[in-house]
């Protein structure tokens, strides 16, 4: 069996895997001192030097591309990528990154309004289908401010609060009083009032002791706290990281979006036994196909999964009666908000945001 090997995170490899194999990626864009997109995830660079010199805002695109960084341009400029994006089923979560405080830049509206602004420019040229792009932040003005420019992409908040520099570890202790403060109701509530059709969330909100640290009623990914949540959000997306292998399937059929670290093609089975099929919404299978691989012995998956690839319909390929079943299905199922009609018209012009999807974290996971 092949090894695979994994490429650097939100290099242009794993981009371009994640987008093949999975549902879509999920990659940072931070601004350069010249006023480009590269993609980037932590606000410093490695090395010696001071803090401000280290930022990657302070730093030039000619200087961060030297450190084998990829810009958004060099992204964009993959027909192999753009072109099953504006075919539609294929979702980019694209994180705003705000700058480390050295770097600066005091004025965080006027840096995220700039951010959308290039975005906007960037892509336009693509005509990329509704509900395609999903751009959020940790920083709390996301919303705000992307409401007084009028950004024409949707977006959403990151739960729990992180703030945007220090170690993991630091960070986690400052996000570990959001489980308290906030619960997945009000989360919902408060994404709703502002107008964002998805709620980006760490799972912990729904699994592990931290969804009984406050003290509302708690939400699951299974039984009568999944039907709860299901019942609360109605059809908004919901995207959760980390998405462990082994609750893979279970978060999918509770309808939830995974950020998912596990991109090796060469998976073929679930901890489970079950196999595992890593385009649930841009390649989805039927019936037939799910039982045919289910019922292959782990030898037999590889080819099989290889076979489906080729031979079934994707996401912009099926008829409307097969996209209205699926999302009649999935809207009844998950307490979706509307008619069937509503939903079988809005999956004309793109996947719904309920409808869950795999996301490849960093493009091909997580490796720093």
């Amino acid at each position: 069996m092949t090894v695979w090997d994994q490429p650097k995170e939100n290099s242009l490899a794993a981009l371009l895997h994640g987008m093949q194999f999975a549902d879509g990626i999920e990659f940072d864009l931070r601004l350069s001192s010249d006023g480009e997109f590269v993609v980037y995830h932590n606000e410093l660079v490695p090395g010696e030097g001071g803090k401000f010199e280290r930022s990657i805002e302070r730093m030039s695109t000619s200087e961060i591309r030297s450190l084998g960084t990829v810009t958004f341009d060099e992204l964009l400029s993959q027909g192999v990528l753009t072109d099953v994006w504006h075919a539609g089923g294929k979702t980019a979560n694209i994180e705003f990154k705000v700058p480390h405080p050295a770097a600066q830049i005091d004025d965080v509206d006027a840096h995220l309004s700039a951010m959308m602004g290039l975005l906007e420019e960037s892509l336009d040229p693509f005509d990329l289908p509704d509900r395609s792009a999903l751009v959020y932040s940790f920083s709390p003005r996301i919303g705000p401010v992307a409401k007084s420019v009028g950004f024409g992409l949707p977006v959403t908040r990151l739960s729990p609060y992180l703030r945007p520099w220090g170690s993991y570890r630091i960070k986690r202790l400052v996000g570990t009083p959001g489980f308290v403060l906030s619960t997945v109701t009000g989360l919902i509530k408060e994404h709703r009032e502002e107008g964002m059709p998805a709620i980006a969330m760490a799972l912990q909100y729904l699994q592990g002791w931290e969804r009984f640290a406050h003290p509302g009623t708690p939400m699951a990914i299974s039984g009568g706290g999944l039907e709860r949540l299901n019942r609360a959000r109605a059809g908004m997306g919901l995207h959760v990281w980390p998405a462990p292998l082994e609750l893979e399937a279970s978060m999918l059929e509770a309808g939830i979006s995974l950020i998912s670290d596990h991109m090796d093609p060469s998976v073929f089975s679930l901890p489970d036994g079950k196999a595992r099929w890593m385009r649930p919404a841009s390649q989805p299978l039927d019936d037939e196909w799910r039982g045919r691989l289910d019922g292959a012995s782990d030898s037999e998956r590889g080819d099989l999964i290889r076979e489906a690839g080729e031979s079934l319909p994707t996401w912009p390929e099926l008829g409307s009666n097969r996209k209205r079943e699926m999302v009649t299905e999935q809207g009844h199922r998950m307490f979706w908000a509307g008619s069937e009609d509503k939903w079988a018209a809005e999956a004309e012009n793109g996947l719904p945001w309920g409808s869950p999807r795999l996301i490849g974290h960093r493009g091909a996971g997580d490796t720093d």
